[in-house]
């Protein structure tokens, strides 16, 4: 076990070479004749302990243990005091400017040696603990991050509900790559066309090749593009800027690395949330096209059979006309006064052309048959 280190000071020689006769066996020990000296040591080695005479000139025990204890570099050094003052104030005194321990004059070997180890274990168990806390309090806060950053990607999540269109796609995505710290640009392709946009707005010429370059880029999915990232999902392409894929040795500590892969692995769940996003957008586009489709088949349909409706009624009523027209010509024989071969005549010429104008809507059923099965097939 290493031994500790000590730093003893006193500006009296024979107590210091007393002191290091006592302690040289049990510790490595360091000497310091003024507060200054003990200041200044203290500050560029590491000690376990030191001990200060409270009476020394210029600077006495508490003014140096003041100074030790302002200072970050030897704030949790534990200090005892050595001194001849027995009264309470004196050791309050000690209390107050941060002393561990306070021992009088003249000292007993066996009594400094043990307030030193209590002392130096404690320091030892304190700083086991504080070690303990800041790992945990690391913990915390990383799994904190961790939490924060889930967070924004169900928050995005939820914001892509409610959008319709890609440029609300395209603003929820960068809101949430901002919170993140990043930023980059963002292609989306589909059914309502093409968008290629950044977080100022829409991309610039440079944006865009670099764009195309990723969507014509084959293999994986996540791949480097210089110190950026890229994701390509076919129907949704993004960089982002300054996220690099591989880091260099040493360029990032290891904290730092593990929050980029994480940033890499929520940009990436973001992705398939905007492509889940846009296939739900592009079935709903396709069921509003199919709706109207139907509802132009369902208008086409009533208007042939109002077509073939009112070619039935007409056939029907010309037939009536021209019946009574013959009925007529006939009765009307009698008041002419023709021939009964004049008559025949003419009734043989009427009725060879009432004929042909039947004949006509003949032709107009097939049209009529026709049009009905067009109807079936679109009631199909």
């Amino acid at each position: 076990m290493t031994q500790a280190h000590v730093l003893i000071t006193d500006d009296d020689d024979m107590t210091l070479e007393m002191l290091e006769a006592a302690l040289q066996d049990h510790y490595q020990v360091t000497v310091a004749h003024s507060g200054r000296e003990a200041i200044d040591k203290a500050l560029t080695e590491p000690f376990d302990l030191i001990v200060l005479d409270v009476d020394m000139p210029d600077m006495d025990g508490y003014a140096a243990c003041t100074t030790l204890k302002a200072d970050s570099k030897t704030a949790d050094i534990p200090v005892l005091f050595l001194s001849a003052r027995v009264n309470i104030e004196e050791r309050l005194r000690g209390y107050r400017v941060g002393g561990t321990d306070y021992l009088t004059k003249p000292f007993d070997v066996i009594e400094l040696t043990t307030k030193i180890n209590l002392a130096v274990e404690q320091r030892a168990r304190n700083q086991y603990l504080n070690s303990q806390f800041e790992e945990a309090m690391n913990t915390v806060l990383t799994t904190a991050n961790m939490y924060g950053e889930v967070g924004v990607v169900l928050d995005l999540q939820r914001q892509l509900s409610n959008c319709y269109n890609y440029t609300d796609i395209a603003t929820s995505f960068f809101g949430a790559l901002e919170k993140m710290g990043f930023e980059g640009s963002l292609r989306l392709s589909g059914r309502q066309g093409v968008a290629s946009r950044s977080g100022q707005g829409e991309c610039t010429a440079l944006a865009n090749s670099i764009l195309d370059h990723i969507e014509r880029s084959t293999g994986s999915k996540i791949q480097a593009v210089g110190d950026n990232t890229s994701f390509n999902y076919g129907n949704v392409v993004m960089l982002v800027r300054n996220l690099p894929m591989n880091p260099q040795p040493g360029q990032f500590p290891q904290d730092e690395l593990d929050r980029l892969a994480r940033v890499r692995d929520n940009v990436a769940l973001m992705a398939e949330g905007i492509v889940s996003r846009m296939r739900a957008l592009d079935v709903e586009l396709e069921k509003s096209s199919f709706e109207h489709t139907q509802k132009l088949v369902a208008a086409t349909r009533e208007a042939l059979v109002d077509i073939s409706a009112q070619q039935h009624a007409n056939r029907m009523h010309m037939g009536q006309v021209f019946q009574r027209m013959h009925t007529e010509v006939e009765h009307s024989f009698i008041h002419l006064g023709l021939s009964e071969s004049q008559e025949e005549h003419l009734s043989n010429t009427l009725k060879r052309y009432i004929g042909e104008a039947m004949a006509v809507f003949d032709h107009s059923n097939q049209i009529e048959a026709h049009l009905n099965k067009l109807i079936a097939r679109l009631n199909g």
